[in-house]
């Protein structure tokens, strides 16, 4: 068995080393993995069951499919990214094989940091203490059984067992059909996306379906082939990776160079591989699983040795804010993140009108000056703006209605958050008209807008009424007191910032750009950007905001009770969702703004 590490000294996770890290490469698209995954968990023995179960975090409900794509979601982050080499093993362009030895290494050449190497070292890692070699603080088992179940995926999908040169396909441009893209991402998600709009009425389960009956009829003959390791291994990645290499040839390198337009003709020829491919990654995990736990899991110790197991995610905040008992919003880094993701994506004619309305000492920058309405809301002068911070809704209702809803205690409408994105939004459309309309101070309508983007995104901001968006719910954050809302604006937050990313901002903008950009997020974000009608849309996030709330940031969160890893573990995601979307939609809501706007020469910036 292959063992990980310089000098043969086993490799172990928690060596945070610096690697540069190679874009592009996710593997099988989130589809392809739970599809792996959940077709695995057909195949488990009684012993490999409960042992899975067991280690999996309490936040997956025994579901190995739900967290088989934690790999790829975490892989950006800064305690992470020493496992981008893992996702794929490169070989010799046009050579069309496999060698351990040559070609299982990372770009600064320590040897068995590649995907078949991370199968081989979590595999052990596993089998040791099940067998009782290792004592319990050594592994993250939950890790550890995460990882390989991933990379077994990764290893299956032919390109990422494809050319250096070409990075596995993700330097060759192609069209999909219409569509730009590249020859890996056609390998990770496009035929898989295709197949299930054409073929499957755009369900995923369908499709599973399909594939396990392929299983048991079609491929019968073959299975017990594809389950058998040679000379008794538990884990032959090697075989798996040769039999990639040898389909990127034949199928995913042929007939396409940079350029290509891929349809009919590839689609069709292509995609019976593919799902095959995911049939051969289910049925071997599970038979790998199957003789790691063959002699039944040591489950008294598991829990133990996990320890906090957390998706990556973190905001850091530099300031001890005082904490008052209405919503406050996204932390200051919360807010600062939305404005600095949404000017990095504004054309430069809307960075210019931006930079042209925000006041001089703010040196162009959105994000100085994102937090301006939570500073100002207790001053006299702008007291009227406290209630355009959230939204109440009926208890326990878990719908948001515009009419019903957006209005301040005295009962007058539109005051609410999503009123003020409609209302400033609205004043920003006149910035047009130049020196001609003084009606609005635009520098002010930029800030409550850019503000109040990020307000409507945090779940809490739209809440129920009786206990104030959370505030009036009174529990433990691990050992501190704390209140339901709170948690969601700081807590969450904090926490994440102290154990993972060394307190650093720009790591974090980093992973969010990564993860919207070319990352688990990319193909969603169009979706995110749909919006008919400008001054509609907020009634959209705010009905996002509420089924989050209702689904995430209520459940489990009753007065008294005390919120630890799974809460934190599992809502983490949320938040760095939110925050991304809140910056995207900004970035489009201000494009659409100000993108026939021209910054008028001498025009003066309101007062």
């Amino acid at each position: 068995m292959h063992r990980i590490g310089d000098g043969g000294s086993l490799w172990v996770w928690r060596l945070l080393i610096l690697l540069q890290f190679v874009g592009g490469i996710l593997s099988w698209g989130k589809e392809g993995h739970f599809a792996t995954c959940r077709i695995a968990e057909e195949y488990l023995t009684e012993d490999a069951k409960a042992a899975v179960k067991e280690l999996l975090p309490s936040s997956a409900g025994g579901d190995l499919a739900s967290v088989c794509s934690w790999p790829d979601e975490i892989r950006h982050s800064y305690r992470w990214r020493w496992s981008g080499p893992l996702h794929y093993v490169d070989t010799p362009d046009f050579k069309c094989n496999y060698e351990y030895c040559r070609d299982c290494h990372d770009l600064g050449g320590n040897k068995d940091r590649c995907v078949t190497g991370a199968i081989y070292n979590y595999t052990k890692q596993l089998m040791d203490f099940n067998h009782g070699r290792y004592s319990t603080v050594e592994y993250n088992l939950t890790e550890a059984l995460m990882f390989l179940s991933h990379f077994v995926g990764d290893v299956h999908q032919p390109l990422h067992v494809g050319f250096t040169g070409d990075e596995g396909g993700n330097t060759i441009i192609v069209h999909w059909y219409g569509r730009k893209t590249n020859l890996h991402h056609v390998w990770d998600n496009m035929i898989i996306d295709s197949a299930l709009k054409m073929f499957y009425q755009s369900d995923l389960n369908n499709m599973i379906e399909a594939i396990q009956s392929n299983i048991t009829d079609v491929w019968f003959n073959d299975v017990s082939s594809w389950r058998n390791c040679a000379a008794n291994q538990t884990a032959c990645p090697d075989p798996y990776a040769s039999e990639s290499i040898n389909l990127a040839c034949k199928f995913a390198y042929k007939d396409v160079t940079p350029g290509s337009t891929l349809k009919n003709d590839y689609f069709c020829s292509r995609l019976p591989i593919v799902e095959q491919r995911l049939a051969q990654g289910g049925v071997r995990l599970a038979a790998t699983l199957n003789r790691i736990f063959a002699s039944g899991p040591k489950a008294s110790k598991m829990r133990d040795l996990n320890g906090v197991f957390a998706l990556g995610f973190v905001l850091w905040m530099e300031l001890a804010l005082v904490f008052a008992p209405t919503a406050q919003g996204w932390s200051k880094e919360g807010h600062t993140m939305t404005c600095r993701i949404a000017q990095a994506l504004l054309k430069p004619e809307v960075n210019e009108v931006v930079r042209h309305l925000l006041p001089e000492s703010a040196n162009g920058d959105l994000s100085s000056l994102c937090t301006w309405p939570d500073q100002i809301r207790h001053w006299y002068k702008y007291r009227w703006t406290s209630s355009l911070h959230f939204i109440d809704t009926p208890d326990n209702k878990c719908s948001f209605d515009y009419s019903r809803d957006c209005h301040d205690q005295h009962g007058q409408q539109n005051m609410c958050v999503a009123g003020a994105v409609k209302n400033f939004t609205s004043q920003l459309l006149h910035y047009k008209e130049g020196t001609s309309d003084r009606r609005y101070n635009l520098t002010e309508a930029l800030l409550f807008l850019s503000h109040f983007m990020g307000d409507i995104h945090q779940p809490m901001h739209v809440g129920f009424t009786s206990d104030e968006g959370g505030n009036t719910i009174q529990l433990h954050w691990f050992r501190h007191k704390s209140n339901l809302h709170h948690v969601w604006d700081r807590e969450i937050i904090l926490t994440a910032a102290k154990d993972y990313y060394e307190n650093d901002m720009d790591l974090l903008l980093q992973e969010i750009q990564g993860n919207f950009t070319n990352g688990v997020w990319s193909d969603d974000t169009s979706s995110w950007t749909d919006c008919a009608d400008l001054l509609s849309c907020p009634v959209k996030y705010a009905t996002e905001s509420l089924n989050l709330a209702c689904k995430w940031g209520y459940k489990g969160a009753e007065n008294g009770a005390m919120l630890a890893d799974d809460y934190f573990n599992s809502r983490m995601p949320i938040v760095m969702k939110r925050v991304a979307q809140g910056g995207v939609r900004l970035a489009m809501i201000l494009n659409r703004v100000f993108s026939s706007t021209v910054v008028e020469e001498g025009f003066p910036a309101p007062a």
